[in-house]
């Protein structure tokens, strides 16, 4: 259920790939075309080896083994009469020695009758294989040697040998010719223009395939990129629509995770599935299908040693690796055990438990020891173990091919070749397996990521919400009660209060979260578990959320400042707030000074790659912020660092010229603050225990004193 459960969300990401299908195709199509560039490379190396080991010669007849000669022999008497003689005919065997050969059996004929035979032979098979042309080069007097004729000599060998790769070799040389017909003279061999053709086309697969393999990274980069852009795009708009989600503003929120490590996983392992999963397979089946066509029963054999030693390997490595992890497990408690009797010093010295407790350390050090020991020795055993299987299976194989070859069954070069193209297959079998890990935590970011996506949102506007002018008469809490998102505490129970428009309130408490909670009800971040909120008789359930928003100016310390330019930060980019108005926000926050004597003024980019601020200076900045757009309704936090006299100053005269005529509510951190509130609500366990103003709750409220003396006391004596 779970693998289901994680192969459906990944599925879902990947669907996110088709918003960029150009790049998609593009990648798999190079990935495609890599590893048949790969196999086109291998063949390079085959016919290199083959032009080493034969220089281009094609092979004398008592060269040959005797089941070539038996082949050429039947193929030979199979000929009709008169095709024979023309074709000793044409080598210069003519008169009674052509007709005694032409009738004669090849096989029974002297060593040297053989070899005229068989150079009558030749032109027919590549005559039939590859053309008059290549069957001219080649038609040659018996009195004088043939010609180096390059990749025919293999073409000749493998009809000869009745291999099965006999048509593929034909077609690569009937269509690059340039492997064959540099030179006609027989005294001038052309092996070496055919190995300089053969390092330049090596050359040409590597280029390309050097450039497919940047094509298939950049566009996997591009559509893997895309899809991450889309989804956290989507995670950005989602987050908005979930009023949980601005709740705990100290702690780390739940869609900065998901945004950040679940989609940066899920767009490694996209990047993986493009440029891995399609290509290694790939080229794994085109390597063994090469190594089948060079030789299949050998081709077949390693792989099934491959797959026996990665069997039998595989399972005593994982035995060992468990055993190993619960040694380690039970290494690691000796060690909690060993560290929590060094903790006991005080205790052992006061009741004489020396005796005891060193007899307690040696009893679990010996368990250590005995722990780290097997762990050990399970690596001691399985690394050797599959070392010693590669070993053997790699003898027994290269025993086999030995035999293969000595009995003429598989030339030198093919060797070499299928040796490769075999080890070749370590590579993209490892490479898929080593990104399992990558593609596994895709698949489970996928969950965390389309749960989350999926997630009704809290906070909506409905259809036909009416708009409400500024606040002019009161805010309303009637019987407001809220529920912790995601569990079951209640933040607030049963709270009703009322605050007039103008007044200035302050909200006192010991639990920021309760009182976050309460400020985040009023522009609708939360909405209540039940209850109603009201602003002039209006519910806010029912209001769209722009009037709503319009009017409350928020300050609050975790969103004071964000990383662009002081001017955008003011004015949150809306081109609706000109410079100049910008900078009188900031007269009357006293911003205006010390913005003036920064390095470029209003475009100084501060926040989290930008110029650095101290606590006070961002604070003016978001109260420019709230200045600039005139509301109704002001939420102030103040900041908790300790203010020097100055800044207290310039901040009570900001109060005193902005606040009044609007309503306020305060999170206060200084006593002059406190005391310039018309109200205090004291928020305690979720619900208001009491309200009044400054004088009368601390003459009559204990746990209001209890609060003052914890967080007033000493800055008390300072004002």
């Amino acid at each position: 259920m779970v693998r289901e459960a994680e192969h459906n969300a990944f599925a879902k990401a990947c669907a996110y790939l088709n918003y960029y299908p150009v790049a998609t195709r593009l990648t798999y199509v190079a990935a495609v075309g890599t590893g048949v560039l790969y196999v086109a490379l291998l063949v390079v190396l085959w016919l290199f080896a083959e032009l080493m080991v034969h220089r281009g010669r094609v092979p004398a007849s008592d060269e040959m083994a005797d089941a070539d000669r038996e082949r050429v022999a039947a193929e030979w008497g199979a000929l009709p009469q008169e095709e024979r003689k023309s074709l000793l005919n044409a080598v210069g065997v003519e008169g009674a020695a052509a007709d005694t050969l032409a009738t004669a059996d090849a096989m029974a004929v002297s060593v040297r009758d053989q070899e005229v035979i068989w150079r009558a032979y030749v032109p027919r098979v590549l005559r039939g294989r590859i053309g008059d042309e290549a069957a001219d080069l080649v038609t040659v007097p018996v009195d004088k040697s043939l010609p180096d004729v390059g990749v025919l000599s293999l073409v000749t060998r493998s009809h000869v040998s009745g291999r099965v790769l006999t048509p593929a070799v034909s077609w690569l040389a009937r269509w690059n010719p340039w492997a064959w017909r540099w030179r006609r003279d027989a005294e001038s061999p052309n092996y070496v223009s055919y190995l300089t053709g053969l390092m330049l086309l090596a050359l040409g697969l590597s280029l390309v395939r050097a450039l497919l393999g940047y094509v298939m990274r950049d566009m996997a980069a591009r559509a893997a990129t895309e899809a991450a852009t889309r989804l956290r795009r989507a995670v950005y708009h989602h987050t908005f629509r979930l009023g949980t989600l601005a709740f705990r503003a100290l702690g780390p929120s739940e869609a900065v995770t998901v945004f950040t490590r679940h989609i940066e996983a899920i767009h490694e392992a996209l990047y993986t599935r493009l440029t891995v999963s399609l290509r290694e397979p790939v080229k794994f089946a085109l390597l063994l299908a090469f190594a089948v066509f060079v030789h299949p029963l050998l081709a077949l054999a390693c792989l099934l040693f491959a797959v026996l030693v990665w069997y039998v390997g595989g399972q005593a490595a994982s035995y060992f690796r468990r055993r190993g992890r619960t040694a380690a497990g039970r290494a690691a408690e000796q060690l909690a055990l060993i560290r929590e009797s060094l903790m006991l010093m005080r205790l052992v010295k006061v009741y004489l438990m020396e005796l005891f407790n060193q007899a307690r350390v040696e009893r679990l050090l010996a368990r250590y020891g005995r722990a780290q020991v097997t762990r050990l020795r399970g690596e001691a055993v399985y690394k050797p173990l599959l070392f010693l299987l590669g070993i053997t299976a790699t003898l027994v194989m290269l025993y086999v091919a030995g035999l293969i070859v000595l009995h003429g069954g598989l030339g030198a070069a093919s060797t070499v070749t299928l040796a490769a193209a075999m080890v070749s297959l370590y590579w993209p079998a490892e490479s898929w397996l080593s990104t399992r890990r990558v593609l596994r935590h895709g698949r489970e970011a996928a969950v965390v990521l389309f749960k989350f996506l999926e997630r009704p949102g809290e906070v909506g506007q409905v259809v036909g919400a009416e708009f409400v002018p500024p606040m002019s008469e009161r805010l309303e809490f009637d019987n407001v009660s809220l529920r912790e998102p995601g569990s079951t505490r209640m933040l607030l129970q049963d709270v009703t209060f009322s605050i007039p428009a103008g007044q200035r309130v302050g909200l006192i408490g010991a639990d920021e979260l309760e009182k976050h909670a309460l400020i985040y009800l009023i522009p609708r971040l939360l909405d209540p578990t039940s209850g109603e909120i009201r602003v002039d008789q209006h519910n806010l359930r029912w209001v769209t959320l722009d009037s709503l928003r319009n009017q409350i100016g928020l300050v609050l310390q975790n969103d004071l400042v964000f990383h662009d330019t002081i001017a955008n930060n003011i004015g949150c980019g809306d081109q609706a707030y000109t410079l100049p108005r910008i900078i009188e926000a900031a007269k009357v926050a006293h911003a205006h000074s010390f913005i003036q004597k920064l390095p470029q003024g209003y475009e100084t980019p501060i926040g989290e790659l930008g110029l650095s601020l101290n606590a006070s200076q961002k604070f003016r900045i978001a109260l420019a912020r709230a200045i600039l757009r005139d509301p109704a309704l002001v939420i102030l936090e103040e900041p908790e660092q300790a203010l020097d006299d100055d800044t207290k100053a310039l901040l009570d005269d900001t109060f005193a010229r902005f606040l009044p005529g609007r309503t306020t509510i305060f999170l206060p951190h200084r006593i002059s603050t406190i005391r310039s509130c018309d109200r205090l609500l004291l928020l305690h366990n979720g619900r208001i225990g009491a309200e009044g103003d400054h004088r009368e709750l601390i003459a009559h409220n204990a746990l209001y004193r209890h609060l003052h003396y914890i967080e007033f006391n000493e800055v008390a004596e300072q004002v």
